[in-house]
């Protein structure tokens, strides 16, 4: 039987999350650090200062800023798209441990890699929203979000042709993600009433 997610789901799998990559999360807003990145990100074209800080979760090494209080619902991040961008950020992690500094330099120096990257992490939300809805979200979508990170045409292309693929994977039931396949094994556990549970969103 269905139920809504409560705060204190969102809360218990954050810090599982956290507890199994070994992350902390820190509040974008109280983070010197986050505004003289954003400072930087706009002088290197990547994205817009404001936009940076307001509506964009980060993650640097093991540390995850959030523009949001995690488990209590806002504007722009209600509790399920809480869960998601901790896959999402986790997936960087990831990213981090598998890479070391090359990935952060690599991120921030060439948009083809930074397109891969984050190509990867968007795969973690069409995981998560087949788990939640049973169904694909169109690839694309995700792939386009890479203009605000000052991702090129071919880089967008590139990802599209990438998401499209993998996603029949998603579609057949696997995940292909590591903190895809390690957060939906504890959402298989402890909330699987969730699962296939609700009608998706419209696009």
């Amino acid at each position: 039987m269905s139920r809504n997610l409560e705060p204190e789901d969102v809360r218990a799998f954050w810090k599982f999350m956290q507890d199994h990559y070994g992350t902390s999360v820190i509040a974008k807003d109280d983070a010197t650090s986050m505004k003289a990145i954003a400072t930087l990100l706009e002088a290197l074209g990547v994205m817009d200062r404001e936009i940076f800080l307001r509506d964009y979760t980060t993650t640097i090494g093991k540390k995850i800023y959030t523009p949001f209080e995690v488990g209590v619902a806002q504007p722009g991040w209600d509790l399920w798209q809480q869960i998601v961008v901790c896959v999402h950020e986790h997936q960087h992690v990831v990213q981090h441990v598998r890479d070391g500094l090359a990935y952060e330099a690599g991120y921030l120096a060439d948009t083809s890699t930074r397109a891969r990257h984050e190509a990867e992490a968007y795969l973690t939300n069409i995981e998560l929203h087949h788990w939640r809805y049973g169904v694909i979200p169109t690839p694309r979508r995700f792939a386009e979000k890479l203009a605000h990170y000052a991702c090129k045409d071919q880089d967008i292309a590139w990802a599209a042709k990438y998401l499209t693929l993998v996603a029949e994977t998603v579609r057949m039931g696997g995940a292909v993600t590591e903190a895809g396949a390690v957060a939906l094994d504890w959402l298989d556990e402890h909330l699987p009433e969730l699962a296939h549970s609700d009608e998706p969103p419209s696009a």
